[in-house]
């Protein structure tokens, strides 16, 4: 990481979207409190920006505010963290209007998207801003699919001289897209509307017209946690790149089962005798895995109870969840919190069961949501 001395500037965290693609996992909890390998997203963040020398942020949030703040407000994060919560859903642009008004952002500023895993070194960022001498920098990342995201096509110099977003499959612009992270001049304020307004509608268009936006291009770690299926793919990232030969905590009782690494058993946990478990798989604290268990592919929260003869592939199980003898949960299924499923049932792929539900029989057909 670059030297605090970079970074010495307020940093936004933007915490506050509603994540419905999330569900059933946010309904229970907000998306910057679901733990990438045992850790909280909004934790990796923080910890991110206090390696960088960021010392004084705000927290912007709206959905499940309270939850947030009692969370931050019990842990020690060696910073000044203040939080700017939404009275209205103001978008992504509006709540940087609002924190100027509460506190004043009066010089360089950052922003992050608090639903994004990475690796960004925002020192580098930051120096990256100032050597260039525009009025914002955006950080960009290549992806495969562009189609979800803002596309930008920018020249040797970084400049930016076209961004779309969102541009459909069929009108290729450029693999390299916005990142979720960016660096503000104040001037930028005054291209932000005073109503609930969208940094990629209606600020960074705007800022590309007037030459003053520049691409700082990321190469490492980076996941935006959209959608079940990348909430996951970013745990077995965080895996491959943290802890690529796997880790077993010192408290886990691992004996007589056969761990295929990568995987991550976290504290306390018990796996049966002739249980099957990776690779891929992330044991959140607590679990206890009954014996003959087939899990691959998965994540499972904490406290999770899954009892014999049990085959969960390319899933998600809630935390408190029960399991019961001989289910078998297929792939792309989410299971929400303290969800109940009794003995020999069949969860067929990508069922979506809502939290506190208790399940007795089969479900007769794939990509059924159980309310």
């Amino acid at each position: 990481m670059t030297g605090g001395l970079a970074c010495s500037m307020k940093a936004i965290v933007l915490a506050g979207g509603f994540a419905t693609r999330l569900r059933p996992l946010t309904l229970t909890k907000p998306k910057p409190l679901l733990p990438i390998l045992d850790k909280p997203l909004l934790d990796w963040i923080l910890d991110s920006l206090t390696k960088s020398g960021c010392n004084d942020v705000v927290v912007s949030v709206k959905y499940l505010a309270d939850v947030i703040k009692k969370y931050l407000n019990s842990n020690s994060y060696g910073m000044n963290l203040s939080f700017a919560e939404e009275v209205r859903p103001l978008g992504d642009a509006g709540p940087i209007r609002l924190i100027n008004d509460l506190y004043g952002l009066s010089t360089t500023f950052l922003v992050v998207y608090g639903d994004i895993f990475s690796n960004i070194d925002f020192g580098e960022v930051i120096e990256f801003h100032r050597s260039h001498g525009g009025l914002a920098t955006m950080v960009v990342t290549e992806v495969d699919d562009p189609s979800r995201y803002g596309a930008a096509i920018f020249n040797e110099e970084g400049k930016v001289v076209k961004f779309v977003e969102k541009p459909p499959k069929e009108k290729y612009v450029s693999n390299n897209v916005n990142a979720g992270v960016y660096v503000f001049e104040p001037e930028v304020l005054k291209y932000i509307p005073e109503s609930p307004s969208k940094l990629a509608r209606d600020v960074l268009p705007k800022l590309v017209s007037d030459g003053v936006l520049y691409a700082y291009k990321h190469e490492g770690v980076w996941m935006d946690i959209g959608l079940p299926s990348d909430y996951l793919k970013a745990n077995f990232e965080a895996m491959r790149h943290y802890f690529p030969n796997g880790y077993v905590s010192n408290s886990a009782s691992i004996d007589g089962a056969e761990l295929i690494q990568p995987s991550y058993i976290s504290a306390n946990v018990k796996l049966g005798k002739m249980c099957k478990v990776g690779p891929y798989a992330v044991i959140g604290g607590n679990s206890v895995i009954g014996p003959a268990v087939r899990i691959k592919n998965s994540l499972l929260f904490n406290n999770v109870i899954v009892d014999e003869g049990v085959l969960i592939s390319n899933s998600l199980v809630g935390e408190r969840s029960i399991v019961g003898k001989w289910v078998r949960i297929e792939s792309g299924s989410v299971i929400g919190d303290e969800v109940i499923i009794r003995d020999e049932v069949l969860i067929p792929r990508r069922t979506i069961i809502l939290p506190y539900k208790e399940v007795d029989s089969n479900i007769d057909k794939e990509g059924d949501v159980l309310l």
